[in-house]
């Protein structure tokens, strides 16, 4: 667009003069160039503003993931270092408790060692015959007891090993019975006869008990029990006459004589202590046998004769096993027989006699007892028993016999008997 502007002259004239032309379209898209730089600078400035905010918030949301992943490091860090320490502890106590057992272990080899040395013997445990252990014994070490446990295993050695009713196990320390890790390791399904033995000053006590012991029951261990006392008997006790009695059943290699002085004394005493204890046993080795086998031949007998002959009437005559846990209740019988004549109880044998025939005819009479069956009745099953208890019988009646007067009433019920075994 022109324009045209007029001067006016002095004279009062108007002249035209030039126009001067302005590029009104190029001023307006400077302007608009202009507004909209500054729009689009605006706009960045915002669009800036916009991503610092976003970042600062993506930035802040990074700085609390990490916080939390930190958080969630530390405590699983304290977690695992717990649970390394509580490892660490567990360790040290198992180490621990493995230590203690292994020193406090009956047997010094440690767990399992018994077990594999008795497979030795027979790779079938339930072969072997009653394990006994005889642990170390209990007491002071003065020189009142010095010898004695040698004593006993020497006993116990040529009265019950060597006719192969024990399997004797010495070599243990001392420990406290019922003991878990030594039955689950060592004992588990083995009979086993446990012997503790203490003593202190003149006083000895002897304690039984074991494992597996009786067939069909409950339990599989058998506490320990003190089943005798010994005493120490004073010098005057052994005289010439005393000292017959020990040796009338006594082999010639175990002769005692009577003592002169403090050392013969102690020597005296170990040895009675040591037939004591080996009779403890040998009842206790009875009475297993007794309610595992049938036809057994009890040694009880000649083990207490090796006190004298009045130490067998100490005990009960049927050793204390009731007789519904015996395995042969009517061969049982003729023992308990013979020891109640041999004690002059003549009545109690007839009785026990009549108890033997009458299980023959039925064995619950075992559990029932008396009133029983004639004695001819009885009698018609002996063919059916056997040589050792026809001869048992024989014995049994013929000791019986030699308790009785000629003129007792009890005598014909015996001459029944044994008109009977001769039939």
């Amino acid at each position: 667009m022109t324009c045209r502007i007029r001067n006016r002259k002095a004279t009062g004239g108007i002249v035209d003069t030039p126009a001067v032309s302005l590029d009104v379209g190029s001023a307006a898209q400077a302007a608009a160039s202009i507004f909209n730089t500054r729009q689009q600078i605006k706009a960045a400035e915002r669009a800036m503003a916009s991503q610092q905010d976003f970042e600062r918030a993506q930035a802040g949301v990074r700085f609390n993931r990490e916080l939390q992943l930190e958080a969630v490091r530390h405590m699983r860090l304290a977690d695992l270092a717990e649970l390394d320490s509580r490892l660490r502890q567990d360790n040290d106590l198992a180490a621990l408790q493995a230590r203690k057992l292994f020193d406090t272990y009956p047997v010094e080899e440690g767990p399992g060692h018994l077990r594999q040395s008795l497979r030795l013997l027979s790779a079938d445990l339930s072969t072997l015959p009653l394990v006994v252990l005889l642990p170390t014994f209990h007491g002071s070490p003065d020189g009142t007891w010095e010898g004695l446990r040698g004593a006993v295993v020497d006993a116990l050695r040529r009265r019950l090993a060597t006719d192969g009713l024990i399997e004797l196990q010495d070599s243990l320390r001392t420990f406290s019975w019922p003991h878990a890790a030594f039955y689950w390791n060592d004992l588990y399904g083995i009979p086993t006869l446990i012997v503790q033995v203490r003593y202190f000053r003149d006083v000895l006590d002897v304690s039984l008990g074991g494992c597996h012991l009786r067939p069909k029951t409950e339990s599989p261990a058998e506490a320990l029990h003190s089943v005798y006392r010994h005493r120490i008997a004073r010098p005057e006790r052994w005289t010439p006459e005393s000292i017959e009695d020990l040796n009338a059943k006594a082999p010639k290699s175990h002769l005692l004589a009577v003592p002169k002085d403090e050392a013969g004394q102690l020597g005296l005493d170990v040895e009675i202590a040591a037939r004591a204890v080996t009779a403890v046993v040998t009842a206790a080795v009875d009475a297993y046998y007794l309610g595992n086998s049938v036809r057994y031949p009890q040694h009880f007998d000649e083990a207490a004769a090796m006190l004298g002959p009045t130490a067998l009437t100490e005990w009960p005559a049927d050793l204390g096993v009731p007789l519904s846990r015996v395995a042969d209740p009517a061969f049982h019988l003729l023992k308990v027989a013979t020891r109640q004549a041999s004690r002059g109880q003549a009545s109690q044998a007839i009785v026990s006699l009549r108890h033997s025939l009458a299980i023959l005819s039925h064995p619950d009479y075992a559990v029932t007892g008396p009133p029983f069956p004639p004695v001819a009745e009885a009698a018609e099953h002996l063919p059916a028993t056997g040589p050792l208890y026809a001869q048992a019988l024989r014995n049994a009646i013929n000791a019986t016999a030699d308790a009785l007067s000629d003129h007792d009433p009890l005598r014909r019920e015996l001459d029944d008997m044994s008109g009977a075994l001769h039939d």
